[in-house]
């Protein structure tokens, strides 16, 4: 039995190093709708272009809360969902598409009269996108206190739809369903009671309807829809939509923690400075330091140029291998932004390199090189 047990421990090793990388890729908060706009569930059918389009826009202009089932996906091809279509379509018992139903009931399409409800529950609800390197769960949590007795047929829906959907053909359909469930006994039904409702969706069930959510980055793409469909117990009217909560799913960079976004910025604003101190120095360095110059006037002569930018203080003059100067170089003080011109009387043969020794103003201590060819090969 030992051993049984440490072999099935083994086997969970990696479910739960996996598990423990799960984070929180990005979360939104919804306070309660108190209005929303009724219920309109429309079944894809032939020729129906014109009264989605007018639909569209209701949606848009928030006059109905639309739903695109789209009932033939498989026959049109394109690769659009339609099981949950399909059955929806059998709980409202149509026979043939195009067809509607609104807030709940079928209804024949052009008794639509848009209008505002007023939410009869108050739910307020989270929705956490969770995953490691992508997201692997999606996680729906909904808070609300009864205001009276459910009645047993009360249900929570929840619809994931996608707000633009293209399929293989290129078909644009919007508010396509991707994905619909529903929880009919997972909260208490007594009058005042607090109910804390949850929903978890896994990857594996995301993909095969369709959802890819990938990092969350364009996780907007989508929609959630929590609609509570029921009843008050001992109440003469008819089930009916009790409230309808709808927002888009969060992004990553909507979630993104503060101090998490202001810690890139942190260090960009110190690199910017950085650089800037960089090339203030360098630009100062530019303008500063003096220039050595100089050409051969006679085999045995130098004219030079030391072209200053700051104050220059002239030190010392070496001579390179095979070469001494005959005089030097004045040790004196070359006054910034001008040009002191000079000759040097030198001995020797081959090329020529000297190092003058200066100290310059607010740049210290340099070394100014001057390269001559040898005399004799530059007639």
């Amino acid at each position: 039995m030992r051993v049984f047990a440490i072999f099935v421990a083994l086997l969970f090793l990696p479910l739960a190093s996996a598990l423990s990388d799960l984070t929180v890729y990005a979360e939104g908060h919804y306070e309660n709708q108190e209005e929303a706009p009724i219920l309109v569930e429309w079944f894809h059918g032939d020729e129906d272009q014109e009264q989605l389009k007018d639909l569209v826009e209701m949606d848009r202009n928030g006059e109905i809360t639309l739903l695109h089932w789209r009932t033939g996906a498989k026959e049109e091809g394109g690769g659009f969902p339609e099981g949950d279509a399909n059955a929806r379509m059998m709980s409202h018992a149509f026979n043939q598409t195009p067809a509607a139903a609104i807030d709940g009931y079928p209804e024949h399409i052009s008794d639509l009269k848009p209008s505002v409800n007023v939410n009869e529950v108050e739910i307020d609800w989270n929705i956490e996108l969770i995953g490691s390197t992508r997201v692997e769960l999606l996680n729906i949590t909904a808070t609300w206190t009864n205001p009276h007795t459910l009645n047993g047929a009360t249900q929570m829906h929840v619809f994931i739809i996608e707000t633009e959907a293209v399929d293989a053909k290129g078909r644009i359909v919007h508010n396509l369903v991707r994905d619909w469930a529903t929880q009919p006994t997972s909260f208490y039904f007594e009058n005042n009671t607090v109910n804390e409702w949850n929903e978890t969706i896994s990857r594996d069930h995301l993909d095969g309807a369709g959802i890819d959510l990938g990092d969350a980055s364009h996780a907007d793409d989508y929609e959630i829809l929590l609609v509570m469909i029921g009843g008050f117990e001992n109440d003469s009217s008819q089930n009916r939509v009790l409230s309808i909560q709808r927002a888009k799913l969060p992004t990553y960079w909507q979630s993104v923690d503060k101090s998490a976004s202001l810690t890139p910025a942190i260090f960009l604003g110190i690199l910017i400075i950085c650089i800037g101190f960089i090339v203030a120095s360098e630009r100062k360095r530019e303008l500063g330091l003096p220039r050595l110059e100089g050409s051969w006037a006679e085999k045995d002569v130098i004219e030079y140029r030391i072209i200053a930018g700051f104050s220059v203080d002239i030190g010392d003059l070496e001579m390179g291998e095979g070469w001494r100067a005959n005089g030097r170089i004045k040790k004196q003080n070359i006054a910034a932004n001008t040009t002191h011109n000079g000759t040097l009387r030198v001995s020797g043969s081959g090329i020529l390199s000297l190092q003058l020794a200066v100290k310059v103003e607010q740049l210290g201590d340099w070394i100014l090189d001057l390269n001559l060819p040898d005399p004799e090969t530059n007639d």
